[in-house]
């Protein structure tokens, strides 16, 4: 009898167990469709079961019609098919913090809006910050795309540093052929900052203006036959018989025909019959 009421009392313990909630803040397995595996370790793959709690740190891997839903209270992430995506927790249980990690495939995402930052999202071309919002993230060779269905999303181009906003019904794409930028597609889209390198403007500030011919402080850049200024430390580049003027400190560079003036310290470089001018400690360098 005392055997019986043992067998029968971890039967009890073994179906709560089977039935209990997952841990605060865990993303649990809502529904999968074979093939999909998981690993902890980037070395052994186990097979990812319907139920199943992900570990905290899980890379989610599935093939051809593959897919795997995950819940976790009342944000759910779908893993589609052919993608590759690592799922890290960071937060706490009251404060749950996903770090999405995508390589290939696509990924939607619902989530209920928080007062704080609870997920970041991270491509080979793009970054993004998300408090509640539903989107679908996707990478593929050579470009990485967002698009946004509910809320709003803002993503980082990782070369670059510029920085746009997308809401409902918009898009941002990041390809590898124009690895610099953002494009912007759709409604409720934002350009917000545009990074520069070594003098080269990202044309996504909106709020960017030119005075006669192309004049602005800090960075500027003039093609085909434009001019660019850049005072006060700033670069100047004139390309295809354009002018580049840097002034205090900056660097001016005309190439194909175009004029290199540089001020206070700086270099000034003319290519192909242009002329360059240093001044105050400065190169000037003139080449044919």
């Amino acid at each position: 009898m005392g055997v019986i009421r043992f067998f029968a009392a971890t039967l009890v313990l073994a179906l709560f167990c089977a039935v209990a909630p997952a841990t605060a803040g865990q993303w649990t397995v809502k529904r999968v469709s074979a093939p999909a595996v998981y690993t902890v370790d980037g070395k052994t793959w186990n097979k990812v079961v319907r139920g199943m709690e992900m570990p905290k740190v899980a890379w989610i891997n599935t093939g051809g019609g593959g897919r795997v839903l995950l819940l976790r209270d009342k944000d759910t992430m779908l893993v589609n098919s052919r993608s590759l995506v690592a799922v890290i927790e960071k937060g706490s249980n009251r404060r749950p913090v996903t770090d999405l990690r995508q390589r290939s495939g696509s990924v939607t995402v619902d989530v209920t809006p928080r007062n704080y930052d609870q997920m970041t999202v991270s491509t080979p071309y793009m970054a993004a910050v998300v408090k509640g919002t539903k989107f679908t993230v996707s990478s593929a060779r050579g470009k990485s795309a967002l698009q946004v269905q509910r809320g709003l999303v803002e993503v980082r181009n990782l070369k670059s540093g510029a920085r746009a906003r997308v809401g409902a019904g918009g898009k941002a794409e990041i390809t590898a052929a124009a690895s610099a930028s953002i494009s912007l597609t759709g409604t409720n889209t934002t350009a917000l900052t545009a990074a520069t390198a070594n003098g080269n403007a990202y044309g996504l500030t909106k709020e960017k203006t030119n005075n006669a011919g192309g004049n602005g402080n800090g960075n500027g850049n003039g093609n085909a036959g434009g001019n660019g200024n850049g005072n006060a430390g700033g670069n100047g580049n004139g390309n295809a018989g354009g002018n580049g003027n840097g002034n205090a400190g900056g660097n001016g560079n005309g190439n194909s025909g175009g004029n290199g003036n540089s001020n206070a310290g700086g270099n000034g470089n003319g290519n192909s019959g242009g002329n360059g001018n240093g001044n105050s400690g400065g190169n000037g360098n003139g080449n044919n």
